[in-house]
Order: structure tokens, then sequence, then C-alpha cells
């Protein structure tokens, strides 16, 4: 039998009920620049691509951004700004999350199982084992939207996977230099869609893969694999695709940016809080 408080507004709506509530914010905070990272480019074409000693792992000109947690037990991040995760690295009870496709002004909002993190003021409940199920030291998670990305472009000639940009009524922008000139410059196949007023933080589900070839007007003309990404914006969801962690590149000599490979048969949704609720830094 479930054991908890509900509170409910003034028109009698539900506000929050604490058998309803698993996650609470841990942190938030910028993420920085923690690190570069390389990608593993094919020494020649003579070479079979299937086999790991025709690469070579190099140019360690890669952002990566990250921000540390302590005690984080299985954490969820929601973005303000571009974003996607890359991993993370655990030392004790200390971990570091990565993210790539980020700018200094991404902000993470780290959201984490409810318990005891250490502050006896405001409320607290327990559930019917004596275990703390609800806390006000870690601010509830409160998703107001799950959020559909556009459908994929159709392919730009018949018969053929090539796509101009990912997304239908989206473009392909700049990126790569967020952090510094002498960055890789790569292509980056985003989407804008409206969702609510106020700054929103996005969370994405699952991500795609796709192959990018990066044209040699956005990119350095050559073909590498792309994953999938979101952040929150201004009034609404930012996807994107773009070139992934590490990733393994082989010249192409193309001019023009595609897309191929993206699949069609499934898609992700976007969880979106509002950033405004939640304080910032914190912790």
């Amino acid at each position: 039998m479930p054991v908890g408080f509900q509170v409910f507004k003034e028109d009698g709506t539900l506000l929050f009920d604490i058998d309803r509530i698993s996650y609470g914010l841990l942190k938030s905070g910028y993420l920085d620049l923690v690190d570069r990272w390389g990608r593993y480019t094919l020494r020649s074409l003579n070479l079979p691509p299937n086999e790991e000693g025709s690469y070579s792992y190099t140019r360690l000109i890669d952002p990566i951004c990250g921000i540390t947690v302590t005690g984080a037990v299985s954490p969820i991040v929601f973005l303000v700004g571009d974003g996607k995760p890359c991993g993370e690295s655990v030392s004790g009870n200390v971990r570091t999350l990565y993210f790539k496709g980020c700018s200094p002004n991404t902000k993470a909002y780290i959201f984490d199982l409810m318990r005891d993190v250490g502050e006896r003021t405001g409320m607290e409940c327990y559930d019917a084992a004596g275990r703390l199920s609800f806390t006000t030291g870690m601010p509830p998670l409160n998703i107001i939207a799950a959020v559909d990305p556009p459908p994929i472009n159709a392919p730009a000639y018949p018969g053929s996977d090539l796509r101009f940009t990912p997304y239908s009524g989206g473009g392909n922008e700049a990126s790569g230099r967020e952090w510094a000139n002498t960055d890789y410059p790569q292509p980056k196949g985003a989407v804008f869609v409206p969702v609510a007023s106020g700054e929103l933080a996005a969370y994405l589900t699952f991500s795609r893969i796709c192959m990018l070839a990066e044209g040699y007007t956005l990119g350095e003309g050559a073909s590498v694999s792309a994953n999938e990404g979101c952040g929150g914006a201004s009034g609404g969801v930012r996807f994107f695709f773009s070139p992934a962690v590490a990733t393994i590149s082989q010249h192409s000599g193309a001019r023009d940016t595609t897309w191929s490979d993206i699949p069609t048969d499934r898609q992700p949704q976007a969880l979106v809080i509002r950033a405004s609720d939640y304080p910032f830094p914190f912790r």
C-alpha cells in the first residue's frame, strides 16, 4: 500500500505526489572544457578498413566537456544548449560525465535518485520500509513535455540514401570551434522545435547514428560517423546530428556536406523541463 504525501494546487489539480517522484536535482552548473580527443584516421586507402591496425589515432583537437558529481547513483542530465553524452569516468564516488558538441554556455542539470544528501532543512518523507523517498534537498524532476524530432529529410536524389540535411525543416551549421579556432571544423545538422515559453532543458532518450561526408564547405572533406544530440533553448528544443566522439575518419574529398544511413524506423524523444524551475548553479 502506498505511503506518501500529496500536494494540490488551489484549483484542485495535483502539484506533486511523492509516491510518483523518484528523481531530484543533484547538481547544476556549466559544462567545462576538460579534454580534447582525436579521431581514428585510415592510414591508406589500400589498407582493409575493418582492421584496427589500419587506423592511427591522431590530432587531439576535438573538444570534450564535462561536469563532476559526487555520490551519483543513476544520473540523468538535462542540457540547456547543444550537447550529447559521450562517456564517463569514475574514481571512488566521484563521477565525471563527458559531453561532445557543447559550447561554453551549455548548462547541465543533473538529476539522480532521491536519497539522503546530508541536508536536514525542509521536508523529508519515508516509505513503509523506512527508506527516504522524498527530500526537498533535491528539487523533484518535473517533465513538462516529451518532444518528437521532425521527420528525417527525404533523399536528395531518387534511389539514393544521401540527404543534404538530416531533419525536415532544418539546416547545416558550422560547428566544432566554439572553444578554439584550431579545433576540428565540423558540420552540425540541426533543427529547432518550439515547445513552450522560457528557458528549457532537454534530455534525449536515445541517439541514432549515421554516416556523414563532411565536405570542405563546413568540414575537412572526410567521411566520419555521426550521432544525434539535443539541448533545450529559449522557447523550444534543438535536435542535431554531428560527428561522433573518437570517430573513424577517411578522406573523401567531397565538397558538399551529405548525411546517409540515418535510421527512419524509430526515433528518440526529448524530455523537457523548465530550467527556470531549478536553482543554478546548485551544489
